[in-house]
């Protein structure tokens, strides 16, 4: 039986890996790819598909992503197996991603070749985690009623406040979303109040607790935000 496959990243590097690797498979046919959310309900609106890998963070679509994308899709899909390809390494992340229905993960930090066993399991109905999912799913206890990092927020203050602790401006994340930089800024602070965090540090401090972000991804210039940040607000 052939599985008939659909992927999306918004790295177009991997995006282009994971289509090399899965070409291989004789026993799997990839239906198509997608950059963004919308283009990856548009796909699975029009082609048949059994197992979608997506990508857990990437924001540029209609439909958001993260755990509000995976629920839209286990809404509008349910009969499309879910596997979750992310660099996020938090037991709380992952948990919430077992708990809105996807039945496999495969961290970026792992081999992509675990892609084949996730796309096998998943079709089967079985759950796959990658060694690195299971590491950490395994090592840290996680609390039932924390599943979701941001459970508070919209779809729209969860994009906005993950695109900032990444280290984009007001500026820049309302040119990548199409909305004003008044509205940015006004979802920003909204996203704050709600948990309860009074300052922009408190925003990378969450943001890194709960592997919303890496280290890595919060280094741009204080400055430079900061200046974008009093003429927009």
């Amino acid at each position: 039986m052939i599985v008939r496959v659909a992927i999306a990243d918004d790295h177009p590097t991997l995006l282009a890996g994971m289509e090399h690797l899965l070409s291989g498979f004789k026993w799997l046919s990839l239906v198509g790819m997608a950059i963004s959310s919308t283009e990856l309900v548009a796909l699975l609106g029009k082609s048949a598909c059994d197992v979608v890998v997506t990508d857990f963070s990437m924001p540029h679509g209609r439909y958001g992503d993260g755990l509000s994308l995976l629920r839209f899709l286990r809404r509008r899909f349910p009969a499309t197996r879910l596997v979750v390809l992310t660099g996020i390494e938090s037991s709380v992340v992952m948990k919430g991603i077992l708990d809105v229905g996807a039945v496999g993960i495969v961290s970026k930090s792992d081999d992509l070749l675990h892609l084949e066993s996730a796309i096998r399991m998943a079709h089967a109905g079985e759950r796959y985690l990658s060694p690195l999912a299971q590491l950490i799913l395994n090592q840290v206890e996680v609390d039932a009623s924390s599943s979701s990092p941001l459970p508070q927020l919209s779809k729209r203050e969860t994009e906005v406040f993950r695109l900032y602790a990444e280290g984009l401006t007001i500026s820049e994340i309302g040119e990548r979303v199409g909305r004003s930089n008044k509205t940015i800024s006004a979802q920003k602070m909204a996203a704050m109040k709600k948990l309860g965090l009074q300052h922009d540090a408190d925003i990378f401090k969450y943001a890194l607790v709960h592997g919303l972000v890496s280290a890595s991804q919060t280094s741009r210039k204080n400055a430079r935000r900061a200046e974008d940040d009093a003429g927009n607000v």
